[in-house]
């Protein structure tokens, strides 16, 4: 079980936002349109190591309305945004509180592996070999799952569970095709616990 923080609630211009309550890594973001209900969960931030599970305050609820961050782990510091909320009209108020649309925004937000740079992606280590992962590939942590290239330079892309990433996965989609350029951040592959 994870310890908890509660997220801050910021009323400007009329806007109300849900806050970052200290420094750290935020993951596992909700989507835009998703609802926050009181007492719900609003993804993880991680500090020292140590993650954290997000919960909405008992006076914050309603719909996000910015999309998440780019990458899988977004450094925050104390108030930063993470959602900037809109009221709900009563019957979606109604219906968040039974938890239908909050489970299915828990249900649509994915497990990604993420470019750790900008540059050509290559799933395999040489053109007459084949893919190091394939869809259905049981991983862990350290397992290697592509290249990409900077300048003639190859980083290998390794999966690193931790942080809203489980110990084991399995990979349900690759994102992106073997020499595909990509920018840092770029979603490689969706997973799924295995």
């Amino acid at each position: 079980m994870h310890e908890e923080l509660e997220l801050i609630v910021v009323e400007k211009d009329g806007v109300v936002s849900l806050a970052a309550p200290a420094v750290g890594w935020f993951t596992e973001a909700l989507p835009k349109g998703a609802i926050v209900t009181p007492g719900g969960h609003a993804g993880f931030l991680v500090t020292l190591g140590r993650a954290r599970r997000l919960r909405v305050p008992e006076n914050a609820s309603g719909r996000v309305t910015n999309a998440p961050p780019e990458r899988i782990h977004e450094p925050v510091g104390y108030k930063t945004r993470l959602y900037e909320l809109e009221p709900l009209t009563q019957l979606a108020a109604d219906k968040a509180l039974a938890g239908t649309r909050f489970e299915a925004a828990q249900r649509d937000a994915k497990l990604l592996v993420r470019s750790p740079s900008a540059g050509r992606f290559w799933q395999r280590p040489s053109p007459s070999e084949k893919p190091l992962v394939e869809v259905g590939s049981v991983i862990e942590n350290g397992t290697p799952l592509g290249l990409v290239e900077v300048m003639k330079t190859f980083t290998q892309v390794v999966y690193r569970a931790g942080h809203g990433l489980p110990a084991r996965a399995k990979i349900a989609r690759v994102l992106v095709g073997d020499g595909a350029e990509v920018e840092e951040g770029a979603p490689l592959f969706e997973l799924e616990s295995a």
